[in-house]
């Protein structure tokens, strides 16, 4: 049973806009663990893949551009909740559009835009298997792992979210630097970035999320970006809108299913059609100030998701 505390905070979230709040959660959904207050989610490091849309271009990306983004990373623990360790049982996958409106240099900034492949999900696996380097595991459920459940579902949204990125000008360096280099042909440029995005969630499980979420309630990602990759292995595949895999890195020398074409060339952020980057990511529960239309309690929730290097960046 939750602890009467935990409740008291999701209700004074609801009067108080931006003010950090605890969840109620079942981590197993079946009451095998304990139950928890958590004031957010702190997720290993994990992959984004933007891939150009129609005449864009990853090389020299003029205003106007239009890119599509898939990213995915599995949770390491619930924070404010004495550091619950998931064991990476949950995962995240999500979809969206970005266009760019400034670039200088080395530096390019994007808005986050509607169409495209756009959504957000979080899953629940009792046996989890995710894998960073093949980019499996992460859900829905396929042949490399059959059993992940979906707790939480939505869309991102497009009224909000911004991304900037930042290239230095030195020589190429192995793409991927953590441990055993899986991709010995790919190089990359270095960089770094920070941004925010919005995530509008339609509806959950109440297994996982017992005491419901509130309408107007919000999850806040801070995460870097950043290339080479040296916490996590880069992403051969990803997952699309509709659960199938789609290419990033391609062929390595992990064992395991892989997607058999590399999108982002010799030199990520070169010669290739698609840039892949490294996502560290933290999260906090807050209630956000603008709410959709009223729905059933028990099925509705928004979050919000900003990522960010030391400071975030905003649609004015």
């Amino acid at each position: 049973m939750f602890k009467p505390y935990q409740f008291l905070f999701v209700a004074a979230c609801m009067v108080l806009p931006g003010v950090a709040c605890a969840v109620a959660i079942d981590p197993d959904g079946v009451g095998l663990d304990p139950a928890i207050g958590a004031r957010g989610m702190n997720w290993t490091a994990g992959n984004t893949l933007i891939t150009p849309v129609g005449g864009a271009s990853i090389f020299a990306h003029p205003v106007g551009d239009v890119f599509q983004s898939y990213t995915h990373a599995s949770l390491h623990e619930f924070g404010g909740s004495s550091g619950v360790n998931i064991g990476g049982r949950w995962t995240f996958v999500a979809g969206y559009r970005e266009q760019v409106v400034s670039t200088l240099g080395n530096n390019v900034v994007l808005d986050t835009i509607g169409g495209g492949d756009n959504f957000f999900r979080l899953y629940f696996d009792a046996t989890p298997n995710a894998n960073s380097g093949n980019g499996t595991g992460y859900g829905p459920p396929d042949i490399t792992n059959p059993d992940p459940v979906l707790i939480l579902s939505g869309t991102i949204n497009a009224s909000t979210g911004q991304t900037a990125i930042s290239a230095f000008n030195v020589g190429p360096d192995s793409l991927d630097k953590s441990g055993v280099d899986n991709y010995p042909v790919v190089d990359s440029i270095t960089a770094v970035g920070d941004g925010t995005l919005a995530a509008i969630i339609e509806s959950f499980d109440p297994a996982y999320f017992p005491e419901g979420l509130p309408i107007g309630f919000g999850l806040d990602f801070q995460i870097t970006f950043s290339v080479p990759f040296s916490q996590t292995d880069p992403s051969s595949c990803f997952k699309n809108g509709a659960g199938a895999l789609i290419n990033g890195v391609g062929p390595n020398t992990l064992d395991g299913l892989e997607c058999s074409v590399n999108t982002v060339g010799n030199i990520n952020g070169i010669d290739g059609t698609n840039l892949i980057l490294m996502t560290d990511a933290s999260a906090l529960f807050t209630q956000v100030t603008t709410v959709p239309e009223p729905m059933p309690l028990a099925l509705l929730g928004v979050g919000l998701v900003a990522m960010g290097t030391g400071k975030w960046r905003r649609k004015g």
